[in-house]
């Protein structure tokens, strides 16, 4: 008896190739990420004072700029800080120091902080604001 192999037709699977599909969406992928705009939020929503004797002044490399906002709480580089730590951060007199101060802010507050300033013994303080529309008719 002679015993045949069992012959199966010749089926071709079916079979989708995803793999170019899944290099394609990577590609796109680092693509949108390498060209996106990325951008840190600025967690402080300042509304500064409005001033109408104000005067620019130039935010160098030798700058602190210590942030004020509307709940009292002091920021240095993002950062909090409590009014006891600010002292630790005014160390040289040959720095610029300037506040950036929240119009809504208690006006108790900002004297203390006025204060560390002057147990230090600096002198010039400079607080950021912004032009006072007048109204000129």
């Amino acid at each position: 008896m002679n015993l045949k192999k069992s012959q199966r037709p010749n089926k071709t699977l079916e079979m989708v190739n995803l793999t170019p599909m899944i290099n394609l969406i990577f590609l796109l992928l680092i693509f949108f990420m390498l060209t996106g705009v990325i951008s840190k939020k600025d967690s402080n929503d300042i509304s500064r004072p409005e001033s109408e004797f104000g005067n620019e002044v130039d935010i160098d490399s030798q700058s602190v700029v210590f942030t004020i906002n509307k709940n009292n709480e002091i920021l240095y580089e993002n950062k909090s800080l409590k009014i006891e730590e600010l002292s630790n951060f005014i160390q040289s007199k040959n720095k610029k120091y300037i506040l950036d101060l929240d119009k809504e802010s208690s006006i108790h507050f900002f004297n203390r902080v006025m204060k560390e300033f002057k147990e230090k013994d600096i002198k010039k303080v400079f607080v950021k604001v912004i032009e006072k529309e007048n109204d000129k008719y």
